[in-house]
């Protein structure tokens, strides 16, 4: 085999190479993609859930920032795996407290929870509960 016959059949091995090597590339972009929008998507619902329990009880307070938001969140957030979401700290210490703006009382939270169980309707079986 000639030294030219080599060079060749190194170039098309490197170019088999790049081929693989931009295909898994483009694989861990597409999944890195479809993380944050998952990510971005549980961010959203967390977001609506914290404000639709704010206005059953405390309300909503006004926020014109990013920053207020996330110090509200970080007080109604309890949580490990939703604060991580937000990647807010998991302990009091490191914790950005913005006053009057603190979560449910556990007991107000209890007390919700047996309302909302109360104004649920009971699933119909044919027979009728005592």
């Amino acid at each position: 085999m000639s030294q030219s016959e080599r060079v060749r059949t190194r170039i098309q091995a490197l170019d088999k190479r790049l081929t693989r090597l931009r295909v898994a590339k483009s694989r861990l972009v597409a999944r890195a993609s479809q993380t944050e929008r998952k990510r971005d998507t549980r961010r959203k619902i967390l977001i609506g859930g914290a404000v639709l329990a704010a206005l059953g009880h405390e309300g909503v307070p006004s926020m014109r920032s990013n920053a207020e938001l996330l110090r509200w969140l970080d007080a109604q957030l309890t949580r490990p795996h939703d604060r991580a979401v937000f990647d807010l700290t998991s302990g009091e210490e490191g914790s950005v407290q913005a006053p009057g703006f603190g979560p449910m009382s556990t007991s107000a939270r209890s007390e919700a929870a047996v309302k909302d169980a109360d104004q649920r309707k009971a699933p119909r079986s044919g027979a009728e509960r005592p």
